[in-house]
């Protein structure tokens, strides 16, 4: 059943695996991935394998949690975890293990991963339709000045 109401609130070292990114390891498809040097708070997600450059962390949730939801839940509780544990320009890599995590059930984590997956897909055809206007704009304008 579908609750948002209902989560546990867990730390992410009881449900990932985390470690500072290794040169030239490619990581799975739906690691996420947070700076730790240097940072703002960036969070990433790979939605294919790849690599990950060593400036980030490298999380993987275990098996159970949906990959994408676990990303959108870091996404929302990033700035608490940004004023209590970044240090200056840094967070320390063990710090890491202690972001908040609120785990709904499998098929709310499910549901989220999904509606979250099609305004990101949405996301991508507004800005692809941008780009083609600017394209538009810009070859009108060199044709007219031309």
């Amino acid at each position: 059943m579908i609750d948002f109401n209902t989560y546990e609130k867990v730390k992410l070292e009881d449900v990932a695996e985390y470690e500072r990114a290794k040169k030239g390891q490619i990581y799975p498809a739906g690691t996420s991935t947070i700076q730790i040097s240097a940072t703002r708070g960036q969070l990433g997600y790979l939605d294919k394998p790849g690599e990950i450059e060593t400036k980030y962390v490298a999380i993987i949730p275990k098996a159970g949690i949906n990959p994408k939801y676990f990303n959108v839940v870091m996404q929302k509780n990033i700035e608490k975890f940004m004023f209590k544990y970044c240090s200056g320009l840094n967070i320390i890599e063990k710090d890491v293990g202690k972001f908040p995590i609120y785990l709904h059930n499998k098929e709310t984590q499910d549901t989220i991963a999904k509606l979250f997956g099609y305004v990101e897909e949405q996301e991508r055809i507004e800005q692809a339709e941008i780009s083609n206007l600017k394209n538009l704009k810009s070859n009108s304008l060199d044709s007219m000045f031309a």
